[in-house]
């Protein structure tokens, strides 16, 4: 009897235009991708994180919140019944290969392509018994691409330092980050095709009398370390300078993928690289930081879910991941699209804490005297944010006004908080042997991690665990004095008017930047 087969929605893109791309041509074209399951138990495990349960070892969460074995092992027998192969099983991703004439068959879907890139013209089938068990296919597009969050200033005058950037001491000062340096901890840098020198990375800590912390770099998917010899290598080597820098006695980690390519899903790599870091028990990240993204209409919906099943496990564990919201303000696109809001991917994900950018301005003490949302004033870009058309409004977001422009929906807003990233304050990096500036919320995310990283140390003394699922704590302190709400400024950019910064939670800095010491005391004194 045949099995009776039903619809997974959210794979196409509906922002390409169908008409646009051909047929697939070549059948045998091998694709690699992945089906990632739900966990059975969604709503006791989204009320054990809320509840701040204790974090659980990789070992039992899996045994509590996988699926059983049979009904693992009836779906690898579905699918590999045309074909396609099993390459790698884990608890909670199914990863698979096949050949498109395949995958078309065993999914009753249909590949289109144009210029080498391929995506689906249909939504792929499953029988109705596997239908409830999974979030759905990744990799079955490589039409979507993530792009790094960072910049080059466009005003030389306002840069802090007489043109040189704020430098990590003046961050660590002006946010009045707490002493721990991050001792015991380990962040996660998730790169893509992103390399790094390491002679840049000593000439930039030894330039502020910083001691090299502990870096280890780690390929996914067999993608190398480059040597930092591209002209986008500037983003890995932003993020373990700046990150290293402020929690310099933690253990960076670079979790290198592949960007993507014409046989590849730029979307895939992001999975592979947050699963693999998930599962890395010889590292053991206690935080992740991720500098890319795109707005979340380029995505296919099943993607953007499946990232978030992995950081939502990745709390669950004990593991924190901040994200940057973007640079190109409610925008949210790389490039020209629709002039509407759009809301970055994969910031928008509910179980990330998403890092918005400011404009910073310090005394020779630095003391803050002024800071605002980051603003377009000059084309440098604006503090991406605004509310998804995706996810849902998390538990942690029930009780503030969302600023839901007409037409939209309610939604996850984002930002959940910032920090300085306009690059016409800019930030040093020393790349490819020389002095350059940037910013962009790829200066802000790192360095939030890092402020974690610290507070994290200090509470791991106290017999304390401040990391995971850390947004309900952001947000039951956001009112207080540990942040600095900014209440200037907006995120209009590229034609699309954006959202203002006003006073509690806005769509352009969340609560604000961070008063170190007092976000430390705050975490530390929630009761357990």
């Amino acid at each position: 009897m045949a099995e009776k087969l039903e619809a997974v929605r959210g794979h196409l893109l509906p922002e390409e235009d169908l008409a646009q791309y051909r047929e697939r041509q070549d059948p045998s074209r091998r694709v690699e991708f992945a089906l990632v399951w739900r966990t059975p138990q969604d709503d006791t495990l989204e009320e054990r994180l809320l509840a701040r349960k204790p974090s659980l070892s990789r070992e039992a969460f899996a045994q509590a919140f996988t699926w059983d074995q049979a009904l693992k092992e009836r779906a690898g027998k579905w699918l590999t019944q045309g074909g396609l192969q099993v390459v790698k099983t884990g608890p909670f991703i199914l990863w698979l290969a096949g050949r498109m004439d395949q995958i078309e068959q065993t999914l009753g879907t249909r590949f289109v392509e144009k210029d080498g890139h391929f995506m689906m013209a249909q939504e792929p089938q499953v029988p109705d018994w596997l239908h409830p068990a999974i979030v759905g296919f990744v990799g079955l597009e490589n039409v979507s691409r993530l792009y790094p969050h960072y910049r080059p200033p466009e005003r030389m005058d306002q840069l802090a330092n007489n043109g040189q950037g704020f430098f990590p001491a003046d961050i660590v000062r002006a946010y009045q980050f707490p002493k721990g340096l991050g001792a015991g901890l380990t962040i996660g840098l998730l790169e893509f095709s992103n390399g790094y020198n390491a002679k840049d990375l000593e000439a930039f800590w030894d330039q502020f009398a910083i001691p090299a912390p502990s870096l280890t770099f780690v390929s996914v998917d067999g993608t190398s370390n480059d040597g930092g010899v591209n002209p986008w290598d500037l983003e890995a080597t932003l993020d373990v300078e700046w990150c290293g820098a402020v929690a310099p006695e933690a253990s960076l980690v670079v979790y290198e993928a592949s960007a993507g390519s014409q046989d590849s899903s730029f979307g895939l790599s992001v999975l592979k690289a947050l699963d693999y870091a998930y599962q890395d028990a010889t590292n053991c990240p206690d935080i992740l930081s991720i500098s890319y993204g795109d707005g979340e209409t380029r995505f296919p919906v099943a993607t953007m879910r499946a990232w978030d099943s992995v950081i939502r496990n990745s709390a669950a564990i004990g593991m924190t991941v901040f994200v940057a919201s973007g640079d190109e303000g409610a925008y949210g696109l790389h490039g020209p699209g629709r002039l509407i809001c759009h809301v970055d991917a994969p910031a928008n994900c509910p179980h990330a804490v998403a890092v918005g950018g400011t404009h910073l301005i310090v005394n020779a003490a630095d003391q803050i005297v002024l800071e605002t949302g980051w603003t377009d004033t000059d084309n440098n870009g604006a503090s991406g944010g605004g509310i998804s058309q995706i996810f849902a409004v998390p538990p942690y977001q029930a009780g503030i006004e969302l600023p839901v422009k007409a037409g939209y929906h309610a939604g996850r807003g984002v930002p959940d908080v910032a920090l300085n990233a306009d690059p016409d304050t800019g930030y040093p990096a020393f790349f490819q042997g020389a002095w350059t500036v940037v910013g962009g919320t790829s200066c802000s995310s790192p360095i939030w991690a890092a402020l974690l990283a610290r507070i994290a140390g200090k509470a791991a003394s106290l017999s304390q665990e401040v990391l995971g699922y850390v947004n309900p704590a952001l947000y039951d302190l956001g009112p207080t004095p540990a942040f600095r709400p900014i209440t200037s400024g907006n995120n209009s950019y590229g034609g699309v008017v954006g959202y203002e910064c006003t006073p509690g939670w806005n769509a352009v800095t969340g609560w604000g930047s961070p008063y170190g010491k007092r976000l430390e005391d705050g975490l530390l004194s929630r009761p357990e």
